[in-house]
């Protein structure tokens, strides 16, 4: 313990010696935006007011809320270690004096916390997040308010806050969303020629064997996902040909009122789709059906020479445009007809890139993008987890 107070107080005293005028300023300002967590309380309510990223605004008030309660009414009670300025007079602290014990530091774990969430969910926002956090905290050392172990402890209790909160809330929240779009037993329509549905019978009787593992294959084999969560779709598209087509698509209750209004996007944005048809057309031949350029969702099958379920067989990825935008990796190309469309330094039609509408859109709804893999790339491949 010794050892990590000579720390803390080199540390303290280091700061005071380097003080300007424009450090106070520039520290008082990130100090005072950590105040109460209030900068991640109007973050929270921002991304609160937008359907989309309600859930992750509800999430970050909850951490916040979290972090505040185990500080205040449980380790700053039971350590109950002196502020840094009260416990050595010779160390001055230039900004209103808190009240509290000092271990560990509440806006160190508000901040880290936050920022934990935010890289979560988005990670180019959560980088900004995680500079201010780090400047709310570096402030509280700064000021002598705080000791340098009370910050790290902070932040490393708001991390875990963050990252157990995340978990049971996701769990949580899926059990009751999923519930609920079990309970979905009529069809629901997003506008006109956008609607989704249960699977229909004629439909369901359709993928048997195809799409869809036979009953004796289910018996045998099992099968990950039941009819019950799946939806059938019925969307409007722009064609190659520049007229309007009808579309239909079986994917995961999950997504499928984003993706029928990412189809509404589509479609009204003029954006062109060869096709959309079921894959049980090909006779769930995933190469025939993406050779026809089609855009489909569920099929349910393994990822191409692996024993890895495809997401696709849960329903929650999309392929879009497959013979201009292939699936690459370790030389393979699939479809094999794509091998024009591999080089994707060439400008062509329909090729999709992160500036791409049909990319753009997609993320907007919290699809990640096969484009972005490392090792493989599958430019097609819309997904969300």
């Amino acid at each position: 313990m010794e050892a990590i107070f000579d720390f803390d107080n080199s540390i303290l005293n280091f700061l005071i010696s380097v003080r300007t005028e424009f450090l106070n300023d520039f520290f008082s300002f990130f100090s005072y935006i950590g105040n109460g967590g209030i900068v991640w309380i109007a973050a929270a309510v921002v991304l609160m007011i937008f359907r989309r990223t309600r859930k992750v605004g509800l999430i970050l008030l909850l951490a916040i809320g979290l972090t505040a309660l185990i500080n205040n009414f449980v380790i700053k009670i039971i350590v109950g270690r002196t502020r840094p300025f009260i416990a050595d007079k010779m160390i001055k602290t230039i900004i209103a004096v808190p009240a509290g014990a000092s271990f560990p530091s509440g806006h160190a774990s508000a901040s880290f916390a936050a920022a934990a969430i935010l890289i979560k969910y988005f990670k180019k926002i959560g980088l900004l997040g995680l500079a201010t956090a780090i400047l709310i905290s570096f402030s509280r050392i700064y000021f002598c308010v705080h000791y340098p172990s009370d910050v790290i402890a902070g932040a490393v209790e708001g991390v875990l806050i963050a990252l157990v909160i995340s978990f049971a809330f996701e769990r949580i929240y899926n059990k009751i969303r999923t519930g609920r779009l079990l309970k979905i037993n009529k069809k629901i329509t997003v506008s006109h020629g956008f609607t989704y549905e249960p699977v229909p019978d004629k439909i369901w009787r359709n993928m048997q064997g195809k799409s869809y593992p036979d009953k004796e294959t289910v018996q045998r084999e099992g099968c990950e996902i039941s009819r019950g969560e799946l939806f059938y779709l019925n969307v409007l598209y722009f064609g190659f040909n520049c007229e309007t087509k009808a579309g239909e698509i079986i994917c995961n209750r999950k997504i499928a009122g984003d993706l029928c209004r990412i189809f509404k996007k589509l479609y009204k944005h003029r954006y062109m789709i060869e096709k959309i048809r079921l894959i049980d057309n090909y006779s769930a031949d995933d190469e025939k059906s993406m050779t026809d350029n089609n855009s489909s969702c569920f099929c349910y099958r393994k990822i191409a020479h692996t024993d890895i379920i495809s997401q696709h067989a849960y329903g929650l990825a999309v392929d879009i445009n497959p013979l201009y935008n292939p699936y690459i990796a370790n030389g393979r190309i699939m479809p094999a007809a794509a091998k024009p469309y591999a080089d994707r330094d060439r400008s062509f039609c329909h090729k999709i890139d992160k500036k791409d509408y049909c990319c753009r859109v997609f993320k907007r709804f919290g699809f990640e993008w096969g484009g972005n893999w490392e090792n493989e790339k599958d430019y097609q491949h819309f997904y969300r987890k």
